[in-house]
Formats: C-alpha cells, sequence, structure tokens
C-alpha cells in the first residue's frame, strides 16, 4: 500500500506573530505544494534521514517515504509545517483536524526544533479555494471568509534565507503589540484594498519593533511600500527575512511576477 499526501503552502495576509499569543490571523493556502508518498515496507524506513526522524516521531510504520515540493525554503512560505503536516496525515489512518495540526507541531517542536505556534498548520489544514481562514487561536476555532476579488498579492523574495529555528525573539513582551495586530486583522474583514494595503505597512512596523526584521528587509519593503501602484507591503512568515507581501492594484503592477493564488487544504490519497 501507498499513501500520497499533497499538503499547498500558505499565505499570511495580516496577523503575526499573535499564535502564540491567542491572537488573530487571516491567513490562507497557495498553490505551492509539498508532496509525501509513504510506501509500506517490511521493517526499513528509506529515505532523507530528518524525513524519517520526523516519521518516527509520527509513530509511522516502516515505510520508504519520498518527498516533492515546489515550496521556497526558507521563505516565510512554511516549507517545514508543510512537511510535518503530510507525515501526520500520511501516519495515520484518520485523525481530526485539529489534532493533525497539534501533531504537526509537536513533530516540528520535537525534531526541527522550531519554536513555531499553530498558524502555518492551521491554515493549510482548513484552506479552501477562494477563501481566507480567520483564525482566532484563544479558541483554535477557524471561520472562512471570502477573499475580494480586489485583493491581489504578490510575492517579493527579499533574497535572505533563514531557519527560524537558529533565530531568537521574544515572545513574552509583546502584549500591547498583539493587541494592535488583532485589531488590524479585525479591520481587515472590511477593508477595501486601499484600507488593506495601510493595514500592511502598519504591520510591517510592528514586525519591525518586534525586532523580527533585518534592515535589508526594511530597506526593500520601503521601496516597494513606494512603488507606483502597490497598496502595501510588509514581511511576511516569521521573521529575519523570507517573501515579502505585496498588495497590488492590477496585475501588471511588478509585471515580472505572477499573482498568488489560493488553494484548497490537504488532500490524501491511497494508492493499492
Amino acid at each position: 500500500m501507498h499513501r500520497r499526501v499533497r499538503v499547498p503552502a500558505r499565505v499570511n495576509i495580516i496577523g503575526e506573530h499573535t499564535d502564540y499569543a491567542g491572537g488573530l490571523a487571516l491567513p490562507f493556502a497557495v498553490d505551492f505544494y509539498l508532496e509525501l508518498t509513504a510506501k509500506r515496507t517490511e521493517s526499513d524506513y528509506i529515505g532523507d534521514e530528518t524525513v524519517i526522524d520526523l516519521w518516527r516521531c509520527a509513530g509511522g510504520w516502516p515505510a520508504e517515504l519520498e518527498i516533492k515540493s515546489d515550496i521556497p525554503i526558507g521563505k516565510g512560505m512554511s516549507s517545514s509545517a508543510a512537511l510535518c503536516l503530510a507525515i501526520i496525515l500520511a501516519a495515520n489512518d484518520s485523525i481530526d483536524q485539529l489534532k493533525a495540526c497539534q501533531e504537526a507541531q509537536r513533530i516540528e517542536h520535537q525534531i526541527l526544533k522550531t519554536p513555531c505556534g499553530l498558524l502555518d498548520q492551521m491554515a493549510m489544514m482548513y484552506g479552501k479555494l477562494n477563501h481566507a481562514s480567520l483564525i482566532d487561536f484563544s479558541q483554535l476555532s477557524v471561520k472562512s471568509i471570502p477573499i475580494p476579488k480586489d485583493w491581489k498579492f504578490k510575492l517579493v523574495d527579499s533574497g535572505i534565507n533563514r531557519n527560524l529555528s537558529e533565530t531568537q525573539y521574544d515572545q513574552t513582551s509583546q502584549e500591547e503589540y498583539v493587541h494592535q495586530e488583532n485589531v488590524r486583522v479585525k479591520q481587515a474583514l472590511t477593508a477595501s484594498p486601499i484600507e488593506l494595503g495601510k493595514l500592511l505597512n502598519q504591520s510591517h512596523q510592528y514586525l519591525t519593533m518586534i525586532g523580527v526584521s533585518t534592515p535589508e528587509v526594511d530597506s526593500l519593503v520601503k521601496k516597494l511600500q513606494h512603488t507606483d501602484g502597490v497598496l502595501g507591503a510588509r514581511m511576511m512568515g516569521g521573521g529575519f527575512g523570507g517573501m515579502i507581501l505585496v498588495l497590488v492594484d492590477s496585475d501588471s503592477v511588478l509585471p515580472n511576477l505572477p499573482l498568488v493564488k489560493s488553494s484548497n487544504g490537504p488532500t490524501v490519497e491511497e494508492i493499492l
């Protein structure tokens, strides 16, 4: 028996560094994917050493494990969370959606040593085409929100890769900032593109204040914010580099970059 799991990446519109503080976020799943194929074996575990460690930690059966992925690594699109979620979904015959997210977080903490919250896993797990997920981390609840057609996003690579397991930031002294970011998430729900752009710019200021941005990223964000047709821009993901999320007023802005496309959540396929 083979089991194939396909997990999308995620983009977070707004609500960064709020998940571990019981706050709010508004991400959506996007059409970059990690695919894990698990082929049952008699007794051997075959594949990349780290993938095998994660698989064993998840209680996976003896298998040959193969990974294919077009999710950029170290770019704030949660390639590691996609891997961990795929492993949990493949290793379990049946598992509750939230439990799968929590188990994916557990093995990421234990094996990859990444101090992640639940934003990435929940954004992927609950993904719905043309919808964002309003996640309330105080209740671990999710509500699907249609993405307005005039919200047009592009991703700009800062050129700076980072490993969040090797970065440090203070998760305890940010209550005021988290409160302000929660307010921005709520305002985003009814925002016009121009209003949302302003919220994205404010969100980047928040990320700079809590110390997870860099001067190089700040300089690029500022340049993008002052580009004709750009309504707002901010660093996306855990910080210290990666992708910059840019809200544009038309497809022709930053013409060399495609618009970000939304996706449904994971799929699990049994192959006999």
